[in-house]
């Protein structure tokens, strides 16, 4: 290895070595006399790599002193390229109502130091926080995306929210399968505009924010099939949650629906349109109408997205393949069916009982 100590042509002691692989020459900035040359080379090592370090290796940046609230606002603005926009302000949002929470003292939970937070505070949040289990872990992946990256960079040594254990969770609330005869009583309850949503909504099975952002140009009623290729939320018009482009099949039920509806609102751009003859802000109007309509007519509680569910099941019993109902469906493999979208499936046992053997 090189170590070698030298004035160079303005008579500054220099420090010149290849100790980081590449050979570097470093100025120490000091005028050159015997003694000092002698020092440097005594103390070569030492010397060398605290100038290779400030020159090379610039020190990070010093997030210390700054709260959770003040440092976990600029990781998640720092990382918002990675999910969509009213996603990203939706986050924040739940990451101020963490910090908002009152740990002790009047203190709230924001304003501690990074490097101040002990596993009992991410503790007493979870137990006192008023949240449903379910909340709380859905909202403390936030809370660990912030802590995550102040130990990445080095702040804190431990992250505390993975030294926690989950909070319990309740039963998990049994989703809802509409059969054939209760879709039917639903929708001979039903009028107008809403009767058209309910029926293009089970005989589609798309989404709640893909049928309010579902424009007359997306539908080809000579091929009969729809294109899918956009959902609006919270006012925002974007690709779908998939962010992939799908093709669904017009059935004859969704067929005479949406000529239904073409009378109503054919003359505007969007197939669904509200009083003001402009489109939904978002799918929660349609969804609270079709809860009210539910209630009003003692039919079983259940969702939109509980028809897009329903759909999804019959094709199944209908014995559609796997692989067209997760195209349309928008799934990239049958795990999201089998344990989110499918319900109990009511096989024909008599097909196999009538096999001559």
């Amino acid at each position: 290895m090189i170590s070698r100590v030298y004035a160079n042509q303005h008579g500054i002691i220099t420090l010149d070595s290849d100790m980081f692989g590449t050979r570097k020459r470093i100025s120490t900035g000091k005028k050159a006399d015997k003694r000092l040359l002698k020092w440097y080379e005594k103390n070569f090592d030492t010397e060398y790599r605290e100038l290779f370090e400030e020159k090379y290796q610039p020190k990070k940046e010093d997030y210390s002193d700054l709260t959770l609230r003040e440092y976990g606002m600029m990781v998640l603005d720092l990382t918002s390229e990675n999910r969509r926009q009213y996603v990203h302000e939706r986050i924040k949002k739940t990451f101020r109502l963490i910090c908002d929470f009152e740990m002790n003292d009047s203190k709230k939970f924001g304003e501690f130091l990074l490097t101040d937070i002990k596993t009992t505070h991410v503790m007493k949040w979870q137990r006192e926080s008023g949240l449903s289990p379910q909340t709380v872990s859905t909202y403390r992946a936030y809370l660990n995306i912030v802590l995550q990256t102040a130990m990445n960079d080095d702040i804190i040594r431990k992250n505390p929210v993975t030294l926690v254990k989950l909070p319990k969770k309740h039963s998990v609330k049994e989703h809802v399968y509409y059969t054939e005869d209760e879709i039917k009583k639903i929708l001979e309850s039903a009028k107008g505009q809403l009767k058209n949503y309910i029926q293009i909504a089970f005989f589609t099975g798309m989404r709640g924010s893909e049928l309010v952002g579902l424009k007359w140009d997306d539908i080809d009623f000579k091929k009969e099939v729809i294109r899918v290729d956009s959902r609006i939320v919270r006012g925002v018009e974007d690709e779908t949650k998939s962010r992939k482009i799908r093709f669904v099949p017009m059935f004859k039920q969704c067929k005479e629906a949406l000529l239904k509806q073409r009378m109503y609102s054919g003359l505007k751009e969007f197939v669904f349109i509200n009083q003001s003859g402009n489109n939904y802000y978002g799918s929660p109007t349609m969804n609270f109408r079709f809860k009210k309509l539910l209630s009003d007519n003692n039919l079983r509680h259940g969702t939109v997205h509980d028809l897009r569910r329903s759909f999804n099941t019959i094709l199944k019993e209908y014995g559609y393949p796997t692989d067209w109902i997760l195209d349309i469906m928008g799934h990239v493999d049958d795990r999201v069916n089998r344990n989110h979208y499918t319900g109990k499936l009511r096989v024909d046992a008599t097909k196999v009982n009538n096999i001559a053997i």
